[in-house]
């Protein structure tokens, strides 16, 4: 939270409306604040995991500054500053999932590497500063839509879970067979530091200051650094994020 405070403290100072007084009169500033959904997955469901048997997506917030420059036309282009969190909290039954607990089981303390079958817990609570660059289009109505890119810094990361009422073979499918209860894992570290992929959406505008907006993002780079092999498929981030905003 240390970071998120800090992060929050600098961008402040913008949140008032003299920055429309000081800079060029076509330079629009907006805040905006919202929550998203989605997930940190897979891109189709691989074999090993059966069913999912629970998903829960938590709370997770944003919170936005940003500016926008009209072009000549109906078109234009944005940026912002964004904090926002993303993650889940899912349970799965898998067959043959390759992982790694780290944290040991109920039976022993040290790591164990292996092909699991059972049920697996996911947790996973990431923050992000976000920065988007956007190309915008108003239509003659109250909509404006809105596509491009953004990249993301990881302020704090959690991805972490547990397995249970299974079996682990160790090393290979068809190695020695162990019996677990529950074991435990933490890729917390194992965690990209920047995030960067497309989004697009769309604002809706409600009156001469308010506006409703919707934006949908996926994150091109896997979620999880390059060298990460304690899971043999790549995460990407993939969220929705709603929120309400306000125009000086």
């Amino acid at each position: 939270m240390k970071k998120l405070n800090v992060i929050l403290l600098a961008i402040l100072p913008f949140l008032t409306p003299e920055i429309k007084a000081q800079s060029d009169k076509k330079l629009n500033f907006n805040v905006r604040a919202g929550f998203s959904i989605g997930a940190s997955t897979p891109i189709g469901i691989p074999v090993t995991i059966r069913k999912i048997e629970s998903y829960n997506p938590g709370l997770l917030l944003s919170l936005e500054a940003g500016l926008h420059y009209p072009l000549p036309g109906k078109f234009g282009l944005a940026t912002a500053l964004r904090l926002e969190q993303k993650g889940m909290t899912t349970q799965s039954r898998v067959k043959g999932y390759y992982t790694t607990f780290n944290e040991g089981s109920n039976s022993r303390s040290q790591s164990i590497i292996g092909y699991f079958w059972g049920t697996v817990e996911t947790k996973v609570k990431n923050s992000y500063l976000t920065l988007p660059i956007h190309a915008t289009y108003a239509f003659n109505s109250p909509l404006t839509v809105k596509a491009g890119a953004f990249v993301s810094l990881l302020l704090e990361n959690n991805f972490s879970g547990k397995a249970r009422n299974g079996y682990v073979r160790d090393q290979t499918p068809v190695g020695l067979k162990e019996e677990i209860d529950e074991a435990y894992y933490d890729f917390s570290k194992e965690v990209r530091p920047v995030n960067a992929g497309v989004e697009i959406g769309a604002d809706y505008r409600l009156n001469s200051r308010l506006f409703a907006s919707a934006m949908f993002n996926y994150a091109l780079t896997p979620l999880m650094k390059k060298d990460f092999q304690s899971i043999d498929f790549d995460l990407h981030n993939l969220y929705l994020n709603l929120g309400v905003g306000y125009r000086f």
